[in-house]
């Protein structure tokens, strides 16, 4: 068994963020396990959280969601699509939980956001 390089104490290394980021988009929809992305990066998986939470200032998780919100605000400025469907476009597995997450990281709802954006 081959031994997985040191975790080095300022993160993760620029080919890593870059492989990381890349797995992460391409899995928007969170269809992708911590586990795969970390063994991509050649790290264990408690190494790659600890490593890309130094590297980010947040958790793979949570840049997920943030990157899940950016992608539905978006969304909600470009088109007219229901919030439905922009809930599921934005990789949330229904509305419901597209509210709670939008309203607990922009701290408003999905289309009161929306209706104040198009105004100005």
């Amino acid at each position: 068994m081959s031994r997985l390089p040191e975790v080095s104490p300022r993160g993760l290394t620029s080919w890593q963020k870059r492989r990381a980021i890349e797995l992460l988009l391409e899995h928007l929809d969170g269809n992708i396990h911590l586990a795969r992305v970390a063994q991509e990066c050649q790290m264990s998986v408690s190494h790659f959280a600890r490593s890309f939470k130094v590297s980010f200032g947040v958790s793979a998780h949570r840049w997920l969601i943030e990157r899940r919100i950016d992608r539905s605000k978006e969304l909600l400025i470009q088109t007219r699509t229901p919030l439905i469907d922009v809930a599921l476009q934005s990789g949330f597995s229904d509305q419901a939980a597209f509210t709670r997450t939008f309203h607990q990281v922009v701290g408003d709802s999905p289309g009161r956001w929306r209706r104040e954006q198009v105004g100005r």
